[in-house]
């Protein structure tokens, strides 16, 4: 019985297909451009989009500005009045905005920046993003809601060349514990940017024992760090057998005026289990000698008359 109905429950538990649905992959090319100009100037760069489907597809561009909330980078497109002084989707225009590619097939899209005499210096950005469209293409192929639209473009940075004020803050430094049993060690650097553009800090990190040797060092990781967000940097110390206290240290610059960034912490790494277990194996040879020698000892018997 059981051997009948195996098969019925596997089946039960396999995800059911779904009918009708095509996938839609397109890639834009670059990911991300980073632009400077003077306020009043008019920049022209060109972006492209690829259809990797199998199918005839039509896209349409949209422009929206976007701006980082979170420690992880991630940017989430929002409307100009909550991007404020850091909005550039109202300045740029693409041309064509409608495109019809063939099945592997590559177009170019020319984008054009117009910069306000009035522009604010700093950092303002928006994303160009391509959609699959249902309408407005003379010949287009045929596209049904059914399909699985995948949104992708490039995020566009751009500087408006002026004055403007480069700060950043270390916001946090912490390895796993004061006192860590084992290895690996993870240690977590956090830095905010309090300036009025992107900035990409450039610097390492070292890590040192008690004797001031050099037990690791890694580079920061190429991030952008956004105007009032922040970036969380990530390192792992490698190796088990540690012991002592040890030194961490983050040197960095940031910006054109190289301003530092600097951190200190320490940590210990202690492995009591092993010591523990040490110690006791230690007492309990020394037991063993006293009891042996305890053993060996000659007794003496007196004589009475």
């Amino acid at each position: 019985f059981m051997k009948k109905l195996l098969p019925l429950l596997l089946l039960l538990l396999l995800p059911k297909p779904v009918f009708g649905q095509e996938s839609i992959s397109i890639t834009a090319i670059p990911p991300r451009l980073e632009v400077s100009g003077l306020p009043g100037a008019t920049l022209q760069e060109t972006l492209k989009i690829r259809n990797e489907s199998e199918e005839p597809m039509a896209f349409e561009a949209a422009f929206s500005d976007f701006i980082v909330n979170n420690n992880q980078g991630t940017p989430v497109a929002v409307t100009e009045a909550v991007s404020g002084r850091w909005s550039l989707s109202s300045w740029i225009t693409v041309s064509p905005k409608k495109l019809l590619l063939q099945p592997k097939e590559t177009q170019t899209v020319n984008l054009i920046i117009q910069i306000p005499p009035n522009g604010l210096p700093g950092g303002h950005y928006a994303m160009v993003t391509y959609q699959p469209s249902f309408e407005g293409l003379i010949g287009q192929p045929k596209q049904t809601a059914s399909a699985v639209i995948q949104k992708v473009g490039t995020l566009v940075y751009l500087n408006v060349i002026g004055d403007v004020t480069e700060a950043a803050n270390l916001k946090s430094f912490t390895a796993d514990k004061f006192f860590k049993y084992y290895g690996p060690t993870k240690i977590n650097a956090e830095i905010e940017n309090l300036g009025d553009i992107h900035l990409q800090p450039q610097g390492k990190l070292a890590v040192t024992n008690l004797l001031n040797q050099t037990v690791f060092s890694q580079d920061l990781d190429a991030k952008n760090i956004f105007p009032f967000a922040s970036r969380v940097y990530d390192f792992t110390v490698p190796g088990q057998w540690h012991l002592g206290r040890y030194t961490a240290k983050i040197n960095a610059v940031i910006g054109t005026s190289q301003q530092p960034v600097q951190g200190l912490i320490y940590f210990w790494i202690v492995p009591v289990k092993e010591i523990a277990l040490a110690a006791g194996i230690l007492v309990l040879i020394i037991i063993l000698i006293f009891l042996l020698k305890r053993r060996r000892k000659p007794e003496y018997t007196s004589l009475n008359a």
